[in-house]
């Protein structure tokens, strides 16, 4: 149960990398793999929630991969917004 956040950061993050090699290059064919990257995140930090009272290091592991991952696909979200508005 301690290494679901780990493991759910750790997806946040694949989806992003995989986001940001689609972009980048010529088919664009995996662009749309930015949606779970922010629902990984939640709920892997859902789960360090739930699973606070057994801090391990893959505890604290898992929800900064987590919050990081988060704080990454809403960045890109807000960046994509803005290319949309203007």
């Amino acid at each position: 149960m301690n290494s679901i956040p780990l493991i759910c950061g750790l997806l946040s993050i694949a989806a992003f990398s995989i986001y940001f090699y689609s972009a980048n290059h010529a088919p664009y064919s995996y662009t749309d793999i930015i949606v779970l990257g922010p629902v990984f995140s939640f709920v892997g930090i859902i789960f360090s929630i739930l699973t606070r009272k057994t801090r391990t290091l893959i505890w604290w592991l898992g929800l900064l991969l987590c919050v990081s991952g988060f704080l990454v696909c809403i960045m890109v979200f807000m960046i994509l917004v803005m290319f949309f508005i203007s």
